[in-house]
């Protein structure tokens, strides 16, 4: 039996996404994303809306649950614990939960934002417990701005496997974002 608990609680009050300076020595997951771009200045993964879709592996065994939603905006009390996380899944032979925390790692996580075509670029941290991020799997509401300044808001990169292409009115030019590709690699702070 699958167990995701989601409570969406926003304050504008308070930054979502935690900044990772002064913690104990840990390792954590930053994903990279990188893709080829046609006239357009940024990609952006905008927080904390955007609802991040990855396969979890349970570290404890081989089981793996695939397309799991999770995003910035979500806080979730842990059981027996005063903590929060965005993210929380109890594996069925787990005596504890498993979680994910977002968090912006200083100095290296773009907060959602590609803005170099072809690099590969840290955009967001993941603070893991008790699982591990497989597969990144893009979902729709990507922000995309072309170099002229036009937006094009809820755009689903998984759409079409040539990639995304639009045209740009402002600048008169084709866009395009393609060979979208991924790595989650781990972080030691």
């Amino acid at each position: 039996m699958f167990l995701c608990l989601c409570v969406c609680l926003l304050d504008s009050s308070r930054d979502v996404l935690p900044t990772l300076t002064h913690r104990r020595a840990m390792v954590l997951l930053v994903l990279y994303v990188k893709a080829e771009f046609e006239n357009i200045a940024s990609v952006e993964f905008p927080a904390p809306d955007y609802h991040y879709c990855f396969d979890v592996k349970d570290s404890q065994s081989d089981e793996v649950r695939e397309g799991v939603f999770m995003s910035a905006g979500d806080t979730i009390e842990l059981e027996n614990s005063r903590g929060e996380a965005n993210f929380v899944v109890k594996f069925p032979d787990s005596k504890k939960q498993a979680s994910v925390s977002f968090v912006d790692v200083k100095g290296l996580t773009t907060k959602g934002v590609v803005g170099a075509s072809g690099e590969m670029v840290p955009v967001m941290g993941f603070e893991c417990r008790g699982l591990e991020l497989e597969t990144f799997h893009p979902t729709k509401g990507v922000k995309i701005t072309s170099e002229d300044g036009t937006v094009w808001e809820d755009v689903d990169l998984s759409e079409d496997p040539d990639g995304w292409f639009e045209y740009c009115e402002k600048g008169g030019d084709s866009v395009g974002v393609t060979e979208f590709a991924f790595e989650i690699r781990k972080h030691k702070v």
